[in-house]
C-alpha cells in the first residue's frame, strides 16, 4: 500500500480499533487467563516465539488444572498465529488471546483471539496475563496528539484555550478592570493615563501567570496562537512575562476584531492554515468543500446509504464522509441447510434481538428452520473497504462539532463528494 493511500485510511483505521478496544473493554476471565503481548517492528518472530514459549514453561507450574489448561491454550493460540507472520509490520503488532466465560460457571470458557495492526508505532515489548486485556497502551494512541494553545488578549477582556483532536476548549477568562480614558487635562490626565499602563501591564502579567501554569503542563503543545484587537496583543507579548520555553512556541500573532472568549474561534479560523494537522480542522475543511457543492448545485455531491454506495461502487466518490454515530449493521443471514442468504440491516442496539427472532424463522427456499448469522459488518466498515479499493478517500466525522451533528443530523451520516457526475 502506497503512504497515500496508507493516509488515507487512517480514519477507517483508527474507528476499526476504536470498536475492538470497546469489545475487549468488555471481556473479563476467572482468573489470570487473558493474555496481552505488543510487538514492536524491530522485534524478530522468532524471538517473540521463544519468549512464549518460556510463558508454557512458566505456566506448568499453575496450580488450578482449569486456569493452566485456559492459560495454556491462550498462548498455544498465539503461537498458531505467529507461524503464519514471517515479519512484523511497520508499526508492529498487538495479539490479545484468553479464555472468556460464557456464563457465570466455570468450565464453560472460549478462547477467543483478536490481531491488531496499531495506529501508531509499539515501541515496546510487553507480554500481560491478567483477568482482562491490558489496553491502555492501544488508547493512550487513540488519543488526539497535536495540542495548540490559544491566547486572545484585549484590552478589557481575554481568554485563554487549546484546540485538539475534535475540540476547542476555553480553559481561562479574564476581565480587566481598567477604566476608560479619561478627559481631563493637566496632571489628573497624566496620572491617571499612568495608572490605566500600570494596570494594563498587572493585567497582562496576571494572564502569563496563568498560562505559564497552564501551558508548561502540556506535553503535547505543538505551539501557540496569539490574537486580539489593537496593540492589546503586541503589548502582551512585549511584555515578556511569558515563560521563555512558551515564548519559543509562538508561531503567530493575528490581528481579530474582538478580544476574550468571543474571540477564540475567530482566532482558530484565522490561524486555520497553520494547524491543518487537528482532525477539527480537517472535519471542518472537508464539510465545507462537502456544502459548497451543495449550494452551488454542480451535481458532485451526493448523500444517502444506496446513493452513496452505488457511485462507490463504480469508482466514482472522491472523498466518502461518515459520521462516527453511524450504528448501522449489515447482517448475513444464511441457511445451514440449503445455503440460501440474505443481508440485512439493523442497529447495533438491536442486534441481540435479530440473533434470537432467526432462530423461528423459516427458509423461504427450504423450508427448514436452520437460519444462522453467518457475517456481520458495520456500514462504515463495510463502505469504507470498498472506498479503499477503488482509492477513494475516507474521513470519519465525530459529532463533536456543528458541522458533525449537521451531517448526522441532516444527511444521515453518509455523504460523498464525486470525482465525476454520475448520469443514471
Amino acid at each position: 500500500m502506497s503512504s497515500k493511500q496508507e493516509k488515507k485510511s487512517k480514519d477507517l483505521q483508527l474507528y476499526q480499533t476504536k470498536k475492538v478496544l470497546e469489545k475487549l473493554r468488555k471481556k473479563r476471565g476467572f482468573h489470570t487467563e487473558l493474555v496481552s503481548v505488543y510487538i514492536p517492528h524491530d522485534r524478530k518472530i522468532s524471538d517473540v516465539t521463544n519468549h512464549l514459549k518460556n510463558e508454557v514453561s512458566e505456566s506448568q507450574n499453575i496450580k488450578s488444572k482449569l486456569t493452566r489448561k485456559n492459560v495454556l491454550d491462550s498462548i498455544a493460540s498465539l503461537l498458531g498465529q505467529l507461524k503464519n507472520i514471517n515479519d512484523v509490520p511497520e508499526n508492529g503488532l498487538v495479539m490479545f488471546s484468553g479464555a472468556i466465560p460464557q456464563n457465570n460457571t466455570a468450565g464453560t470458557e472460549k478462547n477467543e483471539l483478536y490481531m491488531i495492526n496499531p495506529p501508531e508505532k509499539v515501541t515496546t515489548f510487553r507480554y500481560h496475563c491478567a483477568s482482562e486485556f491490558l489496553l491502555w497502551p492501544l488508547e493512550d494512541m487513540l488519543k488526539p496528539k497535536e495540542t495548540y494553545g490559544l491566547i486572545v488578549v484585549g484590552r478589557a477582556e481575554s481568554a485563554v484555550g487549546f484546540i485538539r483532536g475534535t475540540q476547542i476548549e476555553i480553559i481561562r477568562e479574564f476581565t480587566s478592570g481598567i477604566h476608560g480614558k479619561f478627559s481631563a487635562g493637566g496632571q489628573s490626565q497624566r496620572r491617571f493615563e499612568r495608572l490605566i499602563e500600570e494596570g494594563e501591564k498587572a493585567f497582562y502579567r496576571r494572564i502569563s501567570d496563568e498560562v505559564n501554569k497552564l501551558f508548561l503542563e502540556m506535553e503535547d503543545l505543538q505551539g501557540i496562537f496569539i490574537g486580539g484587537p489593537g496593540q492589546s496583543k503586541e503589548k502582551f507579548v512585549s511584555d515578556e512575562s511569558l515563560d521563555y520555553r512558551l515564548r519559543e512556541k509562538i508561531i503567530d500573532v493575528v490581528d481579530l476584531g474582538y478580544g476574550g472568549s468571543e474571540g477564540i474561534r475567530a482566532l482558530v479560523e484565522k490561524v486555520k492554515d497553520k494547524i491543518e494537522n487537528v482532525k477539527y480542522i480537517k472535519e471542518s475543511q472537508v464539510m465545507q468543500k462537502f456544502y459548497k457543492e451543495i449550494s452551488n448545485d454542480t451535481g458532485m455531491a451526493i448523500y444517502g446509504l444506496n446513493e452513496v454506495q452505488k457511485a462507490l461502487n463504480i469508482g466514482a466518490v472522491e472523498i466518502l464522509i461518515l459520521s462516527e454515530k453511524l450504528d448501522t449493521l449489515k447482517v448475513k443471514v444464511e441457511c445451514s441447510n440449503c445455503g440460501y442468504s440474505e443481508n440485512r440491516t439493523v442497529k447495533e442496539l438491536e442486534f441481540n434481538n435479530l440473533e434470537s427472532s432467526i432462530q423461528n424463522e423459516i427458509c423461504p427456499k427450504c423450508s427448514s428452520n436452520s437460519f444462522n448469522i453467518s457475517n456481520t459488518i458495520s456500514i462504515i466498515e463495510e463502505l469504507g473497504t470498498i472506498a479503499e479499493t477503488m482509492s477513494t478517500e475516507v474521513v470519519i466525522i465525530s459529532t463533536q462539532t456543528g458541522e458533525g451533528e449537521a451531517l448526522f443530523s441532516t444527511f444521515g451520516g453518509i455523504v460523498g463528494i464525486l470525482r465525476f457526475k454520475l448520469t443514471y
